[in-house]
């Protein structure tokens, strides 16, 4: 994948995003959804709103990590398709909402 096809999020994430994960060190998602927070208080809160039975927390790393072509890639090979950003729970619906970043899925060559 070329460096022009990585998407422009490092002008929306901050330096250090945080993740929820119960392996400490997979990303827990739920495809195509993934869940990037701007804090561990952020990440925890909704980890307790969406009362999963897995016990997950948060982890850090730097951004720039995440959208490396590298980090887009393995993005991709978990189907993750659209990225929340600070997402909020709806309590009356259970819809998931906030800022979502895209990713493209890559062309697959037969």
């Amino acid at each position: 994948m070329a460096d022009a096809e990585i998407p422009d999020f490092v002008s929306i994430l901050t330096d250090r995003v945080w993740y929820l994960t119960q392996s400490g060190r997979d990303m827990w998602c739920r495809p195509p959804h993934g869940f990037f927070f701007t804090s561990s208080e952020a990440a925890t809160a909704f980890a307790a709103a969406i009362g999963t039975a897995l016990e997950l927390a948060p982890i850090a790393i730097a951004s720039k990590e995440l959208v490396s072509t590298e980090g887009i890639e393995a993005m991709r090979q978990l189907d993750v398709t659209r990225i929340f950003v600070d997402p909020r729970l709806d309590p009356a619906t259970g819809d998931v909402y906030g800022t979502i970043l895209r990713i493209a899925p890559s062309a697959t060559i037969v």
